[in-house]
């Protein structure tokens, strides 16, 4: 199987007159007959590539690719947030009520970059269809065909047109202010920011929550981020370091957690946090009983570990608390900048342990240390933390400010919960975090350069590795996965073992995907053998870090010291 022709200059481009004569004549003839329509075509002011996916056991023998290359007049800023405004045009529209069975990426509440539609030059779209060819009894439906191509044809003249798309300015725009809001972050010292007036309560189809109140944000806790000619925006700065949010139960407080973990996507107008940005490099901590560990030093943690090695911990399946661990170590390990931590999702043995417990256990808890007892070491080496704090004052003690959520809205209590906290433990060195992958390059792929890969459910996708298929549990990872995010992801994920050229650090290697991946989205699956959206590199290692077959280790070494 090679790479389709997108665009090619030696591929023979025919008529859309021979294409029409050629529907007209196969129209009741027996399957085969589709060859005929395979190539490239001239369809109206575009050009159209036809073409049979590469076919296995099982696979629809009537499904075909459809790429519609058109030279449009949207403009050339922004490309992605263009490309995710016309595949919602597309859905809008052109698969509204198609001639035939059709589909692409359905572009979700966020902005992602895509191969359902890309930008190859600018100036230039690609957009991918899959297509269940027509029959009319036993005989191809040919002339349904044409009537699919007709609506094609009128979406791309569409595209071609030059005039005022409002619509599209704004989705440029929205995307353009939450990119520089993002980038802005670190020179302002904060680690989050969310903008006065946005919607922060989710409604069952992921839209705004109806008649849910605007965030209004007190005097003490506003900041002003200036974009220059993107404007000036005033909201709710969360600083770096940590930060406390309390609260009595059902007040927002995991709502305002899962806004800024939203926020390192970007989102159109009208979603109500298109100005809710964060920290990209940020990773939920959640406790993942039965997750996979290989090779990790939870020695910051536990000192002893039944029948196991605390410093070369590996495990089919852990605890709570080891794959909270494990989960935070090797984020710290990948270049995390942010930790996103909720009481009602985590391990409450590794959150915290009260002074009552340690005393009835005396010498068995010798030398473990909790996560909140990390979150000033950690914090003194730029990594900052959010946690959503509602029945101990020990995440007090670990705060360096504290809000408390109030009908959704935001009150600063730093000083008064200093009074209730008291005085806070001396900080302590954190030893450095270091993950290696050194795997043979081909250990996922083997001698291939695409998988197969069932992704319809997406939190626990199946693909397939030298002809056996393994499960990935990602139930409790704490990311948002539809089947192109998470397809996008195992298929980053066996590219990484590549990008490593046999054995590299996981923070060079979040490097090197980050270069490799901003060439195009139709990297991560040249053959074009599936539908994916680009994942974040936290996801990507979340997934390489829970395969079987790869070993991602700390291979007995360590990092440095980070000091404060």
């Amino acid at each position: 199987m090679t790479p389709l022709p997108i665009p090619d200059p030696d591929a023979e481009v025919r008529s859309e007159r021979n294409l029409r004569a050629s529907l007209r004549r196969i129209d009741g003839w027996g399957s085969l007959a589709w060859r005929e329509i395979h190539g490239v075509w001239r369809l109206g002011e575009a050009t159209i590539v036809l073409e049979a996916p590469e076919w296995e056991a099982g696979d629809d023998e009537n499904e075909r690719l459809l790429f519609l290359v058109v030279d449009h007049a949207l403009g050339r800023d922004e490309p992605v947030a263009t490309a995710d405004w016309v595949l919602r045009q597309v859905w809008a529209t052109l698969l509204a009520q198609p001639a035939v069975r059709a589909w692409t990426v359905r572009p979700g509440p966020a902005v992602r970059a895509s191969n359902a539609c890309w930008s190859p030059v600018p100036g230039r779209l690609v957009l991918r269809l899959h297509l269940r060819l027509p029959y009319a009894g036993m005989g191809i439906d040919a002339k349904r065909l044409g009537r699919f191509l007709s609506q094609v044809a009128v979406f791309a003249a569409d595209l071609a047109r030059r005039r005022r798309r409002p619509q599209l300015v704004a989705h440029r725009r929205a995307v353009a202010v939450q990119r520089a809001l993002r980038a802005a972050l670190p020179g302002v010292g904060l680690c989050a920011f969310l903008a006065e007036g946005s919607i922060l309560p989710r409604g069952a189809d992921g839209g705004p929550a109806a008649g849910a109140t605007p965030l209004a944000v007190p005097a003490e806790v506003a900041v002003t981020v200036d974009l220059g000619p993107l404007g000036q925006h005033r909201g709710l700065g969360i600083r770096q370091g940590v930060t406390a949010l309390a609260g009595a139960p059902y007040h927002g407080k995991s709502t305002f957690l899962g806004a800024i973990a939203s926020g390192a996507e970007d989102y159109p107008p009208g979603d109500g946090r298109e100005r809710v940005v964060a920290d990209a490099s940020l990773v939920p901590v959640q406790a993942e009983d039965g997750r996979r560990i290989h090779d990790t030093d939870l020695s910051a943690f536990f000192t002893t570990l039944p029948g196991a090695d605390p410093r070369r911990f590996t495990t089919a399946r852990a605890s709570g608390a080891t794959s909270m661990a494990a989960t935070v170590l090797q984020g710290l390990a990948g270049g995390c900048r942010l930790l996103l931590i909720d009481e009602d999702t985590a391990a409450s043995n590794l959150l915290v342990i009260d002074p009552g417990m340690r005393r009835l256990l005396g010498k068995r808890l010798a030398g473990t240390r909790t996560l909140l007892e990390h979150l000033q070491s950690f914090a003194a080496t730029g990594v900052s933390a959010v946690l959503v704090a509602g029945s101990s004052t020990a995440s007090l003690v670990a705060a360096d400010r504290v809000l408390i959520i109030d009908h959704f809205q935001p009150q600063d209590a730093t000083r008064a919960a200093r009074q209730i906290a008291g005085p806070r433990a001396p900080i302590s060195p954190f030893p450095g975090v270091f993950r290696h992958l050194g795997d043979d390059p081909d250990v996922v792929f083997g001698p291939r350069h695409f998988l197969r890969i069932d992704a319809t459910e997406p939190e626990r996708p199946r693909l397939r590795i030298a002809d056996r298929w393994h499960r990935l549990d990602l139930r409790r990872s704490g990311w948002s996965l539809d089947g192109p995010r998470v397809t996008g992801a195992i298929l980053a994920a066996a590219w990484c073992c590549r990008l490593a050229a046999g054995g590299c650090s996981v923070e060079a290697l979040a490097q090197r995907y980050a270069a490799w991946i901003a060439d195009s989205p139709t990297v991560l699956d040249p053959f074009h053998t599936a539908l994916v959206t680009v994942p974040p590199w936290p996801l990507v290692l979340g997934v390489l870090e829970r395969l079987e077959g790869v070993r991602v280790g700390d291979g007995g070494l360590t990092g440095p010291t980070l000091a404060p």
